[in-house]
């Protein structure tokens, strides 16, 4: 009995925490703009933050080899045991021994400062400018990415949240015809098959319902990831807020905004300009390399001579300069591969001109389809609801069979979510269109 009581304790103890961790994990419902998806987008994505940081790279390595044009300073300082000198002949037979004072040390300074070497600090400087340059440019075609994903997803979210709001009114137009068939069955009105047709269809609604609900946790689960927010939240989008007038500008005003603006066709100018700044900087290898230096020596003890206890300082200043003679034969080989990168660069940049074409051709069709169809579309839902208005009176009347009023409301259905599906998609691909011109 004592073990029942306990055992029975435990259960309850263990079904309160499981209850109280539910609740602690309950979903939690945030209606959110578009403008605040951007937002929040721009602060917590981890894709924006790894982009951030490499231009914060790109702009160190800026400030290194800006350090090139500082003077090379060195310095050593040494302490050591000097023997004493012994002299042998040729056939190692000890002469003589001199001594020689047994602690040395000598302490040198040593400094050189590049004067000349065809530009080549500068050019680094240059390259290392047009990497960052093509860091924020990535940057900027990242944030496009982001936002452009984020809106998708935003965008089917609201979709999906308002086909199951489409969904359930039919459903519950489904359940009233449930109860009529029920109703008109007791009444031997009807024959048993109309009735099971009624139930079937209601339990197929259900069921579109459920798949409907499994999608929003999925899409919502994946624009939690990509915002940064907990995922415990439900996102609750809005188009309130979005003023969209139709744009009636043509394929061709798009098309050259893009050939501005968008991220990828600007990278693609920086890499050819990467490109000639390396072969500039292979050229720098042919150029003579003039340098200043400047040297101060002290040694101890002094061994030319008579060996003395004496420190012997020196000093030397002056130029130097130096010629590689391998580059005469081994540049042209360099220069021939820069030469051929920078053809490459050219050929990847029209590849990418004609990519975007291709893209802000698609986007644009795409744009102007959506906005045709929903005109149709919202004709077709006035219609279609208007049928099965009308279809519904005669079922009532027993003037049609069940089969019609089945086809009236799934073309109801059809047409609604039709309607929802196109006014979803003007927004969805003028935002793809913003996208391939970069100015999203």
């Amino acid at each position: 009995m004592k073990k029942f009581i306990f055992f029975t304790l435990l259960s309850f103890m263990l079904f309160s925490i499981g209850n109280a961790s539910a609740v602690a994990q309950e979903t939690q419902e945030r209606l959110m703009t578009i403008q605040e998806l951007a937002e929040s987008l721009s602060k917590n994505n981890i894709q924006l933050k790894i982009a951030n940081t490499s231009v914060k790279v790109a702009d160190a390595k800026i400030g290194a080899v800006k350090t090139n044009r500082l003077p090379d300073i060195s310095t050593d300082v040494s302490a050591f045991y000097l023997s004493d000198v012994t002299i042998y002949d040729t056939g190692f037979k000890k002469l003589q021994k001199v001594d020689l004072p047994n602690f040395g040390n000598q302490f040198n300074v040593k400094a050189n400062q590049l004067l000349f070497a065809g530009g080549k600090i500068n050019k680094s400087i240059a390259l290392a400018e047009l990497s960052k340059s093509l860091s924020e440019n990535q940057l900027n075609n990242t944030e496009q990415s982001i936002k452009l994903n984020g809106i998708e997803l935003y965008l089917n979210l609201y979709n999906l949240q308002n086909q199951k709001n489409i969904l359930e009114n039919n459903k519950n137009l489904a359940s009233k015809r449930t109860q009529n068939t029920k109703f008109f069955y007791d009444q031997n009105m009807i024959t048993k098959n109309e009735m099971l047709r009624a139930q079937v269809l209601e339990r197929q609604l259900e069921q579109s319902i459920l798949q409907v609900q499994n999608a929003i946790f999925i899409t919502n689960k994946n624009l939690t990831l990509l915002t940064g927010l907990d995922e415990n939240i439900l996102i609750i989008p809005t188009i309130d807020n979005i003023n969209h007038n139709i744009r009636k500008q043509d394929e061709q005003y798009y098309r050259q905004i893009a050939f501005s603006k968008n991220p990828q066709i600007t990278g693609s100018d920086m890499q050819i300009a990467i490109a000639e700044k390396n072969f500039e900087l292979t050229q720098t290898d042919r150029v003579p390399v003039l340098a200043a230096f400047a040297g101060y020596n002290a040694n101890r003890p002094q061994t030319t001579g008579t060996p003395i206890d004496l420190y012997s300082n020196t000093y030397q200043v002056g130029l130097s300069l130096s010629y590689n003679i391998g580059s005469i034969y081994k540049n042209f080989k360099k220069e021939a591969v820069d030469k051929i990168v920078i053809d490459q660069a050219e050929q990847q940049k029209e590849e990418v001109r004609q990519q975007i074409e291709s893209d802000v051709n698609a986007a644009y069709k795409n744009y102007h389809q959506a906005i045709q169809q929903r005109e149709v579309s919202i004709i077709n839902q006035e219609a279609a609801s208007e049928n099965y208005r009308i279809t519904e009176l005669k079922y009532k009347n027993q003037l049609v069979t069940y089969i019609e009023i089945i086809d009236a409301a799934n073309t109801k259905l059809q047409a609604e979510l039709q309607v929802l599906d196109d006014q979803t998609n003007i927004i969805l691909n003028y935002v793809r269109l913003l996208r391939v011109t970069g100015e999203l």
